[in-house]
């Protein structure tokens, strides 16, 4: 990787005295949690235009839904050098900073296997209805993890802790109870068959800011890291792995601490640009400059790598992850431009920032209209999900302009949600 910055490469790990607000990474991360939403509604409908929908495992390219988790990682990467500068502002170092992000590690790993384990649940072993039990367990998500509002009264705060204290018991109950079942018959508990979404996310978010911290920022190191990090994937397809054995089937090194860790680290050179205090970089044009020759640098290693292993998602690989990363390089580049230098479009791009500062939440709250709608839909002794989504074995432009309306739904609870003052933060 070229270093348009200049000859400053190392990333002071001083204090931070002025936190630059990016709306153009609120704005990216808002468009592509609202996508990831959009494009899970449609999933598995007839009819859908091959673009909106996951290439298959034999298939040498990728979509526009294939590029949306690549977008996470790409903005996981952005956040990390200003999320750790914020924390070293506060006067937080060394084992407080690692502390942090393996409390924060966990939470994801937590909350990714919670997820991937509901198409497992078994209601007749556990002894609760699934949509029960995930209406439930998300709503302890929500009080666990609810913001504090900095300034609250004693006795707001003391109802805050024990609304958590009751929402972490009630969640551990349900931990217990829940069972699951497999092809196979046999009944089991929680399982890690893959992370999921957010479990990947937090994997790639410890070796990031491992890496990040180790390296206290070094671009050049960071850039470093991205080649070696594919070249660890592209050994473990070839044998070099092989070595972990059954750490290898937890895990998948490969593919976790390489290819997709790759899409953070290159996340993370971005990230640096916008660091306080850094006069060197700190010029609209340099940053400029740096992000179009990082995105150009990454798409072109994916195609250069494409004969290895091609393009595939679900294979996770090299060329895949770093085609990818590039796009989300040169959309994040956009959004930069016409939100924070010329501060067009602000108006426009307001509607999706609610998604954007509050992610954890709009993520997670599909599954609880989900949930909602069978329960009530039990009471009533109606399918209301039918009411809700009419055309969703139909598909097509009805299925997809329901989808749109699903989305805007879960966009519109976001926004008055957050403005109630629920905000979710790991």
């Amino acid at each position: 990787m070229t270093n348009p910055s200049g000859p400053t490469y190392v990333v002071s790990t001083a204090p931070a005295t002025v936190k630059e607000r990016l709306t153009g990474l609120d704005a990216f991360r808002g468009f592509d949690i609202l996508t990831m939403v959009f494009v899970n509604y449609i999933a598995g409908m007839k009819a859908i235009p091959f673009i909106l929908r996951h290439a298959s495992a034999e298939m040498d390219t990728f979509t526009l839904t294939d590029v949306v988790f690549p977008g996470f990682l790409f903005i996981v990467g952005v956040s990390i050098p200003l999320a750790l500068a914020k924390r070293q502002a506060e006067g937080r170092t060394g084992l407080a900073l690692v502390g942090h992000v393996l409390v924060r590690t966990l939470a994801l790993l937590f909350l990714g296997v919670l997820l991937v384990n509901e198409d497992r649940f078994s209601a007749a072993a556990a002894g609760i209805g699934k949509d029960l039990w995930y209406f439930l367990a998300t709503l302890a998500v929500f009080a666990i993890w609810a913001v504090v509002p900095k300034g609250a009264a004693t006795a707001k705060r003391r109802l805050h802790l024990g609304l958590k204290i009751a929402a972490a018991v009630l969640l551990l109950a349900l931990v217990v109870v829940f069972r699951g079942q497999g092809e196979d018959g046999r009944v089991t508990w929680l399982q890690t068959s893959w992370w999921g979404i957010l479990g990947m996310i937090g994997w790639t978010y410890l070796a990031g800011c491992l890496l990040y911290l180790a390296s206290r920022g070094n671009r050049v190191v960071l850039a470093g890291a991205v080649g070696l990090m594919t070249a660890l994937y592209i050994g473990s397809r070839h044998g070099a792995l092989d070595f972990l054995g059954p750490v290898n089937g937890v895990l998948n090194v490969g593919s976790l601490f390489g290819s997709h860790s790759a899409i953070v680290a290159a996340g993370m050179l971005a990230g640096t640009l916008f660091l306080p205090g850094k006069k060197d970089i700190a010029a609209p044009r340099t940053r400029v400059r740096f992000l179009a020759v990082l995105g150009t640098a990454l798409l072109l290693a994916g195609y250069v790598l494409r004969p290895l292993h091609g393009f595939s998602k679900i294979g996770g690989t090299e060329s895949y992850c770093l085609a990818t990363a590039g796009i989300c390089c040169l959309v994040f580049l956009l959004f930069f431009v016409v939100l924070d230098i010329y501060k067009k479009g602000k108006k426009a791009a307001a509607f999706i920032l609610p998604a954007g500062r509050n992610p954890l939440l709009a993520y997670l709250l599909p599954g609880v209209i989900g949930n909602a709608a069978a329960l009530l839909g039990g009471v009533l002794h109606i399918n209301l999900w039918r009411v809700i989504w009419p055309f969703a074995e139909t598909g097509g432009l009805a299925g997809i302009l329901n989808a749109a309306v699903m989305t805007g739904v879960v966009l519109i609870l976001t926004t008055l949600l957050g403005r109630a003052g629920l905000m979710l933060k790991l």
